[in-house]
């Protein structure tokens, strides 16, 4: 599928009204590729509409013969070519009847079954593609996505969808189906009445033009509003300890209260355009059937229509009507649903996954040295992050950006595992430029501990795998004694097995700190980077975290982000970064011998916390 590439920011497809508005065909089209996986129960689930769809066609036919030949003054049917006595007959036409009843039940179970699993396989592969390509964009985009609106696309938007392959593409097909067949059936048994019946159509397909452009648009702004209270209701959630720390829930409350209201509103104006359809709709077909009784009942009393072929044609329009009913109402789910298909291919349309070079190579890693070579990237075009980085990182040396926020130290090391792509310049590892490097290979060298470090909900021990699930229990302790968190997990109930809840909200901030930092060791990666990894854990803790690092630092390539003492004069060298670009680089004494940019930020930050001390 063509993509478009992403704005820095990484925000384009988050507008709500970006969405393109396609035709039908554009949309068939949109989900032939994932029927077309499904050949089998594509031809199974059209095969069983079809025949669903005409199989009560004979039913008038037969009550005709029934009305005018059996129980007429005859007293006799043709049954297939031969001439029976009432009595015989009757029974003949009673078992094709009930014959036929038991295929429409069996074609219904079929036609409902391949339908749904239809509809589940298709829908299964869209959210997957979904859910691969998000997470093959890079970071920038996260930094503007609101995880409500990413939950709505890939659960609620699937929703729709299958909404619209299983009650909209399907379902308008076997009623297309039937009411084309039970037309030309009309017909055939009577013209004149078929006209009488079919006079309303231009009324019913007026509506259809008339409405379901509102249809869409009001099933659009309902969409928005419920991706932004979605968004808002899963902050908040999250944020509850905030809320509660600075007792806002009353403005809380108010700010749901006033989302709540404009959601209620669209629905309301959406369920007035969806009523405004249904009604002309159904006016109009109960309108033709009444037509259809009053001129049929004319040509009885006329003589030129029989009882029976009265009740036969009127059997015909009411097998009509219904699926015109229904058309009206299927509209209204198919409106809705091509909102949600509409924003999914959006998505997949103007966001540019992060791309392997072709031709990428596995990269090796026999020393560890990076490079970052006249090295430019910015957010956004006219805010600049890094202007030009020149570094050289030695192998197994250990490296410490320090700077005032903003300066770019997160970024840099960003670029080295290729979640950022430089706007210009190169990263390059042991000589091999990082960009033509296959990045499973590239992220398997590199062990990262975050700024703000995520758990998952599940176990310790889980959490701890994450990068290397085959580990046994004995490496994760391993990794564990290394990260100062030992001693804590053999503390929790069930260990290694102990629940750390959602984003390991049951742990201390220091706690999952630790855990992230024994995640990252357990892969025993050449390059380690640590995001001020020690930040949350106290003085004491660094001092126990740090001594048993040395250990695992031996021989790796590490970055370290962190402004406390203990980390700092470990370093081999400090770097200093100012408005994203490198101003001093030396070991701790040296620097504050100079007094220059680290003096200053020694000074001015450091040294009142008596974090640093000379």
């Amino acid at each position: 599928m063509a993509t478009q590439p992403e704005t820095t920011t990484g925000t384009p497809l988050l507008d709500e009204g970006a969405e393109k508005k396609r035709g039908a065909l554009a949309e068939l089209l949109a989900l032939l590729p994932y029927a077309r996986r499904q050949k089998g129960l594509l031809l199974a689930a059209l095969a069983s509409s079809a025949a669903l769809a005409v199989v009560d066609v004979p039913v008038p036919f037969l009550l005709k013969k029934i009305l005018d030949r059996i129980l007429g003054p005859a007293q006799e049917g043709h049954f297939l070519g031969w001439t029976l006595p009432a009595q015989e007959a009757l029974v003949a036409v009673f078992g094709l009847l009930a014959g036929l009843a038991l295929a429409k039940a069996a074609l219904l179970y079929a036609q409902r079954t391949t339908a749904e699993t239809l509809g589940q396989r298709v829908v299964y592969g869209l959210r997957m593609d979904l859910y691969r390509h998000l997470h093959s964009l890079s970071l920038p985009f996260f930094r503007g996505a609101r995880t409500g609106r990413l939950m709505l696309r890939l659960v609620g938007d699937m929703s729709a969808v299958l909404d619209l392959v299983t009650d909209g593409f399907l379902r308008a097909f076997v009623d297309g189906l039937t009411i084309a067949a039970v037309v030309v059936a009309m017909l055939a048994l009577d013209a004149r009445l078929a006209l009488v019946a079919l006079s309303v159509l231009p009324v019913y397909l007026l509506a259809f033009w008339r409405y379901s452009p509102e249809l869409r648009d009001r099933g659009r702004a309902v969409r928005r509003e419920r991706a932004e209270l979605s968004g808002t209701l899963q902050e908040r959630i999250a944020g509850a300890a905030i809320v509660k720390a600075f007792h806002r829930e009353a403005d809380e409350a108010g700010r749901l209260a006033e989302q709540s209201g404009r959601l209620r509103d669209r629905l309301i104006e959406k369920a007035r355009a969806a009523a405004r359809l249904n009604g002309i709709a159904q006016g109009a077909v109960a309108l033709g059937g009444a037509l259809v009784l009053w001129v049929g009942g004319r040509a009885v009393l006329d003589g030129s229509l029989t009882k029976g072929g009265l009740m036969a044609f009127y059997a015909l329009a009411a097998l009509m009507f219904p699926p015109l009913r229904r058309l009206a109402r299927t509209n209204e789910t198919y409106q809705a649903a091509r909102v949600s298909l509409d924003r999914v291919l959006a998505f997949l349309e103007r966001t540019a996954p992060l791309r392997e070079q072709d031709g990428a190579r596995p990269l090796v890693v026999t020393r560890g040295e990076v490079r970052f070579e006249g090295v430019h990237f910015a957010y956004r075009p006219e805010a600049p992050v890094l202007a030009g980085i020149d570094l050289v990182v030695r192998p197994g040396e250990l490296v410490a950006l320090v700077g005032p926020n903003g300066a770019g130290k997160t970024t840099l090391v960003g670029l080295l595992g290729r979640f950022l792509v430089p706007g210009a310049g190169r990263v390059l590892i042991d000589g091999q430029d990082v960009a033509g490097a296959t990045l499973a290979s590239l992220r398997r060298q590199i062990g990262i501990v975050p700024q703000e470090p995520f758990l998952f909900s599940g176990s310790v021990a889980d959490n701890i795998r994450y990068g290397r699930p085959g580990a046994t229990d004995e490496e994760v302790l391993a990794a564990a004694r290394i990260a100062g968190a030992a001693e804590f997990i053999a503390a929790l109930p069930g260990g290694l097995e102990a629940d750390v809840g959602e984003r390991g909200q049951r742990l201390s901030g220091g706690q999952v700190q630790r855990l992230a930092l024994a995640r990252a060791l357990l892969t025993n990666p050449p390059i380690l980077v640590l995001d001020e990894a020690t930040s949350a854990v106290d003085t004491e803790s660094e001092v126990a975290i740090s001594s048993a690092l040395a250990e695992a630092m031996a021989g790796r390539t590490v970055f370290v982000i962190a402004h406390r003492a203990v980390t700092v004069r470990r370093a081999d060298r400090i770097v200093v970064l100012e408005h994203g670009r490198v101003v001093e680089t030396g070991t701790h004494e040296t620097l504050l011998a100079r007094r220059g940019a680290y003096a200053r930020l020694f000074d001015e930050r450091l040294r009142p916390a008596g974090v640093l001390t000379p």
